[in-house]
């Protein structure tokens, strides 16, 4: 989990701090 984490967030940073957002909201 933690080497998927990470590429997601090398991928697509700002779609993973929209992602984190979203999951705080719900």
């Amino acid at each position: 989990m933690r080497v998927g984490f990470v590429g997601l967030g090398r991928m697509g940073l700002p779609m993973a701090r929209r992602v984190a957002d979203a999951g705080h909201d719900v």
